[in-house]
């Protein structure tokens, strides 16, 4: 029969492998996108598009891509538009969040940014009702990103989430 030693030395082990395990399933690559004015943490495949633009917004938009990752139960996206003319701050974070259909807001923060303005909202209640909604909105200059974070709101990966959020950083161009 083991000794007391051992067995918390087995214990320990495993408890070391497994932590390394986790540490190794979420694993952050730096993107950085000169162009666009940012940079930002991804846990995994990154999928850019452009963002479509009818004729009436492209009066007012130079252009707008989105950088998004699905992991089916959560999604991670920075969305950004260079536009012609200012940014409406009151009205572009309030128009973006709506579209989450977010049943209850707990959250609406200004954000300290160089150079620009941020906020951060966040909801629960979201898309279908299962899911929680964490985004944050910076503008600088003519750009506006919208940093978003959508993941079940029983059983989510809120850190994750966090995580990325608060990795977002604007760059010189």
């Amino acid at each position: 029969m083991p000794s007391h030693r051992v067995c918390l030395l087995i214990s320990c082990l495993v408890f070391f492998l497994a932590g390394t395990i986790d540490a190794h399933a979420q694993s952050w690559k730096k993107h950085r996108y000169v162009t666009d004015g940012f940079e930002i943490e991804f846990s995994g495949e990154v999928k850019g598009t452009p963002t479509p633009l009818n004729p009436e917004t492209q009066k007012k938009v130079v252009r707008a891509m989105q950088y998004m990752q699905d992991g089916g139960d959560y999604v991670y996206a920075v969305a950004f538009s260079l536009n012609k003319e200012g940014v409406n701050f009151e009205e572009g974070p309030k128009a973006s969040f709506a579209a989450l259909k977010c049943k209850t807001t707990i959250g609406d923060t200004l954000l300290p940014l160089p150079g620009g303005r941020g906020r951060e909202i966040r909801g629960v209640d979201c898309h279908d009702g299962t899911m929680r909604a964490e985004c944050r909105y910076y503008t600088t200059g003519k750009w506006f990103y919208q940093v978003i974070t959508l993941f079940k709101k029983d059983g989510g990966d809120e850190k994750a989430a966090r995580y990325f959020l608060q990795s977002f950083k604007t760059i010189k161009k």
